[in-house]
């Protein structure tokens, strides 16, 4: 563990992208026994070709679903286990080069900005890969949550607080595999009108480009997160529509984040709350005026058919 080091519990924050993981995260930072990592989305952790991927296997090689070998068929049993360690030593190198080419210096605004480099020093990250590669490639999910606690523990100064937040949206469709990481860590999903977050999304230049396109997208990582939150149990998780948190019953849905965390309210994050979450900072019903097409409200009216029955599940 690092110097100086504590343990917090995780905060886990995620859901689609554009649906107000960001600003909960920087509400929750306003409280003292919360620290937001710096940056709010740590990034390499959980995305595709991340540290959980390196952990776990790519999602798409369903691995974790493979029935394991019994000891009693040895030869079998250890060229697996060889041929697994192979493969993620291979993927440790990719993980690393991706780490210093993509994730440590990032020239934009946060949240996608300024990168990992803001919150500590290159030297101590390339310490903390190098400590626990080895056990990493050997003994990957014990190993894995030595490292992040290691982690936490380096980023910036703290001063012992409860909790630890992380916004990367990817959380929530990575939440089956950082609970076998961190099976303490607690998990709030992010909700938002999707027309809205559709509209967001084409603003930017790493997403789909057309409203159709949106809803397909939109439809897909919906679905991801429901199935990864199955794997966590229903008091590590709390579900927050944007809407409810700055206009529909923002009291009420404040109330729930203190329970969930239980946590007292404080003047400081009560003041954020009520002055920086407001309907005009959220966008709500940007739609409205920047999606002009019949035929998304139409495609918007079939999603939500096809996902009533997650829905009715997991009020999504």
């Amino acid at each position: 563990m690092a110097k100086n080091s504590h343990a917090p519990t995780p905060i886990f924050i995620g859901g689609t992208g554009r649906s107000g993981t960001t600003v909960l995260g920087d509400l929750l930072n306003t409280h003292s026994q919360i620290r937001t990592s710096v940056p709010t989305e740590i990034k390499f952790f959980a995305n595709r070709g991340g540290f959980l991927d390196l952990v776990f296997g790519s999602m798409e090689s369903n691995q974790e679903e493979r029935e394991p070998v019994s000891i009693i068929h040895y030869r079998t049993y250890r060229q697996r286990k060889f041929t697994a360690q192979a493969q993620r030593e291979k993927r440790f190198t990719e993980l690393e080069a991706k780490i210093w080419e993509k994730w440590w210096k990032i020239d934009a605004v946060a949240p996608h900005g300024p990168g990992l480099h803001a919150g500590m020093d290159r030297e101590v990250f390339s310490s903390l890969l190098q400590k626990h590669k080895k056990k990493l490639i050997k003994n990957p999910v014990p190993a894995a949550q030595s490292f992040l606690d290691d982690f936490i523990a380096s980023q910036s100064d703290h001063k012992g607080e409860k909790f630890w937040a992380e916004t990367t949206p990817m959380n929530i469709s990575y939440a089956h595999r950082l609970i076998k990481v961190k099976p303490d860590a607690l998990f709030i999903v992010m909700k938002r009108d999707p027309r809205d977050v559709i509209a967001s999304l084409l603003k930017k230049d790493w997403g789909p480009t057309t409203a159709l396109e949106g809803v397909e997208w939109i439809e897909n990582r919906l679905k991801a997160d429901h199935s990864a939150l199955q794997s966590v149990p229903k008091h590590l998780q709390l579900t927050i529509h944007l809407e409810d948190l700055v206009t529909n019953k923002p009291q009420e849905t404040y109330g729930k984040i203190l329970d969930f965390l239980g946590i007292e309210d404080e003047p400081a994050m009560r003041e954020f709350h009520q002055t920086k979450m407001t309907a005009d900072n959220a966008s709500t019903g940007r739609w409205k005026s920047e999606i002009d097409s019949p035929e998304f409200e139409a495609a918007i009216t079939a999603m939500q058919r096809r996902l009533a029955p997650v829905n009715s599940q997991r009020n999504l």
